[in-house]
């Protein structure tokens, strides 16, 4: 039996977009000749969507011995993400760092969001 949430986790959805890199090529040289050969530059995929956002509790940062801290986020979706995929909200960028699935009994999965230095 699977449960079914969606209904009621659309009324906390926020906008997300999620940005995924797609690697380029390397170019190297042509065998025969040995001329360089363009390679292609790595590029950066956009998809706008919606998803409930939410902060850890002071609880389960305290719980988690320093791994997370009130910067990092869950997000809660039915889409499948990469790890180290980067999700903007709000104004801020995180990047995708651990799964937990329950597509064995619910519609959704919950993941860790990392925010995503300034500097970084």
């Amino acid at each position: 039996m699977m449960f079914q949430f969606q209904d009621m986790l659309q009324d906390y959805e926020s906008d997300i977009a999620i940005l995924t890199s797609l690697p380029g090529t390397n170019g190297g040289y042509d065998d025969e000749t040995g001329e360089p050969i363009k390679g292609t530059p790595a590029t950066t995929s956009r998809t706008e969507a919606r998803a409930v956002v939410l902060p850890y509790s002071a609880n389960q940062i305290y719980q988690s011995g320093g791994r997370l801290t009130q910067t990092h986020r869950q997000l809660i979706t039915d889409l499948v993400l990469p790890t180290k995929a980067i999700i903007e909200h709000a104004g801020l960028k995180y990047s995708v760092e651990n799964k937990t699935g329950y597509e064995e009994h619910a519609d959704f999965s919950v993941y860790e969001l990392k925010w995503v230095s300034a500097f970084g």
